[in-house]
């Protein structure tokens, strides 16, 4: 059994370190009389260091949406995936073993750092065709 001195000293040099994410979202679409609306579940989340979490949202647009994620930081903004459901994805380097993309244009941190401090912007692109 150890003396309670050496507890003490033991437990100081564990440090936690608080990732706070704030959630925001935007689009791109021209809407021919139509709605759409995005919906962001959690607009701020804190975390610790080494854990996952969920940006979790929601959208009622037509057709197959472009979702792109961005991440902005005192150290700058950065890309972190695009993809279209069912159908690409791209994810930057940066993230391609730290994240999980949904569907419904949610995205899955994995393992956060305190890097991913900052803001996240969701935005649905319209991908239209034109043909001349």
């Amino acid at each position: 059994m150890r003396p309670l001195g050496c507890l003490q000293s033991c437990r100081q040099d564990v440090r936690l370190a608080v990732a706070i994410l704030c959630l925001t979202a935007g689009w791109a679409l021209p809407t021919l009389g139509g709605e759409a609306s995005l919906l962001v579940s959690q607009p701020n989340v804190n975390t610790t260091v080494a854990q996952n979490v969920l940006l979790s949202v929601a959208h009622t647009f037509g057709g197959s949406p472009v979702i792109k994620w961005t991440h902005t930081s005192p150290r700058g903004t950065s890309k972190i995936a695009e993809w279209k459901p069912r159908s690409y994805a791209n994810i930057s380097s940066g993230y391609v073993d730290r994240v999980k993309i949904y569907d419904n244009g949610s995205l899955q941190l994995l393992n956060v750092d305190i890097r991913d401090t900052g803001y996240y912007l969701v935005t649905r692109l319209s991908m239209k065709t034109c043909i001349s």
